[in-house]
């Protein structure tokens, strides 16, 4: 029999694959939903294939369908005879629904928990936020469900409804740990205080992690609910009185220099009855920033009150008392101008039409008018608090937990960001066929956190092997960088394919 040659699209998706087997993605969701004997495709399988769908992206946009698996590899990724035409859109729809039976937050803390074991993540810094996914379309009220929502968009699209995904990840490697899709009109600080609130049970007494969060975390309820078991990190929000007065009054030249720009103080807080320890910090580059922004704001509202001023003075009162309260209201809106030169103008006007008669009695109003200039003294003020913020935490021992690494640790909140950032990437993207039900865009959202969990483990383990060898790799410029991303190795990886030639009957 001649041998008969053809090949299939291996590129990067080897590399997926290795990953998802290396933290047991399979084994582990079978283990939760048990395959169904007469399947021919297990729901871990199922997952396991989306997620390589999910990450299939190199360099165009790419969707989320089962007309994906026509040129691949579908025999290695599986390790057994499963032919493409066997993954439908249909069997991986129900497959997003057995995951949502079964509790899709259940399932991600389970492959991710395995998966952080495996490559030993560190999970001392754990960092929380949430970001919101604008939907198009209309989508049914499921009984118990509400999750996509009008709310507050992150993303600037109020005009969209929404669904939020919660995520808590590690400051090693950006690898998210916990998983949660949430309603579109949920808040941070009420989500902050349930999730963590939930954790406190489930927390070994025995390993010390902080829970990093953002300023929606920082309110007398939540600190109070969690400081008896959880360590938190996070940033005192400016509208607290006491925060406000320490910003203002303690200037850079107080503060203890650590380098790379950075002043510190530290001091003591007792806020919402927990004891805690705040560090001021002070950073020149956030300083210039905010110069700058303050600088374009002082312009835009000179431009607007202007504007206003101009409109002011074209009115007219009819007693000098309504006229000087009409400017003290317009003074008290600016923020960083003054009104100089202030004046009340009496004017005559005549009754009516025509040529007024010569014992015509004529009414009397008055109109304002001013000049606006820079409040310097109060622009100053403003300066002054320019790149200052406090941190605080409820872990007082400095043995334990140091002042450079207290900061080290908030700056380290860009860690879920970034992860944020790689599930709103445009070349991550879905068919709709997947989003008829509220059901499945949480089952997706888990698909799609869990493409993120292989990405991150995937990357942390190529940066630490560079490291380990102390070696580079060419970036895209031709650059050595011993930080490369995934996505760039991915590029590299495009276009490989595997060989297969048939023999008597066999295929190798």
């Amino acid at each position: 029999m001649p041998t008969k040659y053809s090949s299939k699209d291996l590129s990067h998706h080897g590399i997926v694959s290795v990953v998802c087997d290396q933290i047991g993605l399979v084994e582990t969701i079978d283990q939760i939903i048990q395959p169904d004997p007469r399947a021919e495709i297990t729901i871990g399988e199922s997952v396991k294939l989306m997620v390589i769908n999910g990450l299939g992206f190199s360099s165009r946009p790419l969707y989320l369908e089962s007309q994906f698996f026509t040129s691949k590899p579908v025999e290695r990724f599986l390790d057994r005879k499963v032919k493409a035409k066997q993954i439908t859109d249909d069997r991986l729809g129900r497959c997003l629904d057995r995951c949502y039976e079964n509790g899709c937050n259940q399932i991600f803390s389970k492959v991710a928990t395995k998966a952080v074991f495996h490559y030993n993540v560190d999970q001392k810094f754990r960092h929380l936020d949430t970001t919101s996914m604008s939907v198009n379309g209309e989508y049914a009220e499921e009984a118990g469900i509400g999750l996509v929502q009008f709310g507050y968009s992150k993303d600037h699209r109020s005009d969209l409804k929404q669904f939020m995904i919660s995520l808590i990840s590690s400051n090693d490697g950006d690898v998210p740990l916990l998983a949660q899709t949430i309603a579109g009109n949920s808040s941070d600080k009420t989500h902050f205080q349930e999730a963590l609130v939930s954790l406190k049970d489930q927390i070994d007494p025995n390993e010390l992690a902080y829970y990093v969060a953002d300023s929606a975390l920082y309110t007398e309820k939540t600190i109070k609910n969690i400081s008896d078991k959880i360590m938190w990190i996070t940033r005192v929000p400016a509208v607290v009185k006491s925060a406000k007065t320490l910003v203002s009054q303690i200037s850079p030249d107080n503060m203890e220099i650590i380098g790379n720009g950075y002043r510190i103080l530290q001091v003591g807080s007792f806020y919402g009855g927990v004891r805690q320890r705040w560090l001021l910090v002070f950073s020149e580059q956030a300083q210039a920033r905010e110069l700058k922004t303050l600088e374009k704001q002082i312009v835009k509202e000179l431009k607007t009150q202007l504007k206003e001023l101009k409109q002011l003075s074209s009115e007219t009162f009819g007693c000098i008392r309504d006229a000087q309260a009409a400017i003290v209201s317009f003074e008290k809106r600016l923020k960083y101008h003054k009104c100089i030169d202030i004046a009340v103008i009496k004017k005559r006007v005549k009754k009516g039409k025509g040529r007024p008669k010569k014992d015509a009695i004529q009414n009397i109003v008055y109109s304002v008018n001013a000049s606006l200039e820079r409040n310097n003294a109060e622009i100053e003020k403003f300066c002054g608090e320019k790149g200052k913020f406090i941190i605080a935490t409820n872990q007082l021992d400095e043995a334990e937990l140091s002042n450079a690494d207290l900061l080290d640790s908030y700056k380290g909140q860009q860690s879920v960001e970034r992860g944020f950032r790689f599930l709103k990437d445009p070349l991550f993207m879905t068919s709709s066929v997947f989003l008829k039900k509220q059901e499945r865009i949480v089952a997706l959202s888990m698909i799609m956190c869990l493409c993120l969990l292989v990405y991150s483990l995937a990357q942390r383990l190529l940066r630490f092997r560079l490291h380990e060898l102390n070696t580079t790799l060419p970036d895209q410029r031709g650059q050595p960088s011993s930080r490369p991303t995934m996505r760039w190795i991915f590029q590299i990886f495009e276009g490989v394919h595997v060989l297969l030639h048939q023999t008597a009957s066999q295929l190798e």
